[in-house]
């Protein structure tokens, strides 16, 4: 049984239906259709400060440029409000309904301030949440998702490419992925950006070994069968 993978373009440009804008903590929720599918999103905004607290944070829309995160002491002004790592580290969680993949996002980058460079290195990470897909997160957590969570830091290249392939493994499959600015990134810099769009693939559990030896033992009763009623078959006609 291969494997079946649906596409599905998870626009970002809109606060989507959820809590409070102005509010840390505060929920965007998405959906996706591709022909007959849906996939559902929820997203949250979190900081990691620099004493090293894990901290809600306030999700924020800015049209099509996309989204950007507000931590809880930041001011709430056009040149504090992009996805950083300057100051501590934002970071948007993504829940998906089903496992998916990510292949490829629209990160628009901007300047900060005292910066004469923009930047959109992304941070990209993904695990898989144990309950409900659309479970409400606490700062313990996420704290314990991020203990086993697997990670890559892509490489943008400022405003001049806010479309970027992400070129992830096979293995980078999960229904819980972080996306914030690079952590120990490729060139150093400090990276700022606004999501505005990603392109997702979803990706069926592939069974494990012991569902495969019950799916052969099914698969070999119906032959059984089937062998069984060819032969009564035979013997009534013969």
């Amino acid at each position: 049984m291969p494997a079946q993978a649906t596409d599905f373009i998870v626009n970002t440009t809109s606060a989507g239906t959820g809590s409070p804008i102005a509010a840390n903590g505060n929920v965007f929720n998405y959906t996706a259709t591709t022909g007959k599918e849906t996939l559902s999103v929820k997203a949250t905004a979190w900081s990691l400060e620099l004493d090293g607290s894990l901290k809600t944070a306030q999700l924020a829309s800015f049209g099509t440029n996309g989204l950007g995160v507000y931590q809880q002491d930041e001011r709430r002004d056009g040149a504090y409000h992009q996805i950083d790592n300057r100051n501590g580290w934002e970071f948007v969680v993504l829940q998906f309904s089903q496992d998916v993949t990510l292949l490829s996002g629209v990160l628009n980058a901007y300047q900060l301030v005292d910066r004469n460079y923009t930047d959109n290195d992304a941070y990209l990470g993904w695990n898989k949440l144990t309950g409900a897909w659309d479970q409400n997160l606490t700062a313990t957590s996420l704290a314990n998702i991020g203990q086993s969570i697997k990670s890559i830091n892509t490489n943008g290249q400022g405003a001049s490419t806010p479309n970027q392939t992400f070129n992830l493994a096979s293995s980078a499959v999960g229904n819980i992925w972080v996306i914030g600015g690079s952590v120990d990134g490729p060139d150093g810099l400090n990276d700022a950006f606004k999501l505005a769009q990603l392109t997702v693939r979803t990706v069926s559990a592939v069974p494990e070994p012991a569902t495969w030896a019950m799916m052969l033992v099914g698969f070999g009763m119906v032959a059984g069968a089937a062998r069984y009623r060819r032969r009564k078959t035979g013997a009534v006609f013969a």
